[in-house]
């Protein structure tokens, strides 16, 4: 089930360049990047894994939901719903960035100060958890592909 198609490319580029942009467009890079290794999977793909004590598609897509949802929980304070399904949890995954990025796009980068992860400043969103969740999306796609199911083109 594909619930969103708002990252099947990539949104009008801001028309200034600032700290919330630059935040917004980094989520856009990886909406764009996790709707595409999310578009054409089969639920029955996610249970592959390299070797026995790899990750398996469907752990990654879950570790992906919960990189996205601690953004989400110090952003927006409130935490997103995980579906039991697999694919519709990726999906979700996209619906709750699209609302990240809407939301650094409509705020001004004094106001950036006041959000923290826990006990660390702003940038630790940058450092950990959304470069976490894009090296993620790329072991999704290389994991597709030796599945026998290549992300499309």
């Amino acid at each position: 089930m594909e619930s969103t198609s708002f990252f099947e490319s990539y949104p009008p580029e801001p028309q200034e360049v600032s700290v919330s942009n630059a935040i917004a467009r980094m989520i856009d890079g990886l909406g764009y990047r996790l709707y595409w290794a999310m578009r054409g999977l089969r639920e029955e793909e996610c249970a592959y894994r390299l070797c026995a004590d790899a990750k398996s598609i469907d752990e990654i897509i879950r570790h992906i939901f919960g990189l996205v949802n601690w953004v989400h929980i110090h952003i927006c304070g409130r935490q997103i719903e995980r579906p039991a399904n697999i694919i519709e949890q990726g999906y979700e995954t996209l619906s709750a960035l699209e609302h990240l990025r809407d939301h650094f796009i409509s705020i001004d980068d004094s106001d950036l100060q006041k959000y923290r992860l826990e006990d660390r400043s702003f940038w630790s969103f940058i450092n950990m958890p959304l470069s976490d969740a894009l090296n993620h999306v790329g072991q999704v796609r290389i994991l597709r592909r030796a599945a026998g199911n290549p992300v499309e083109k």
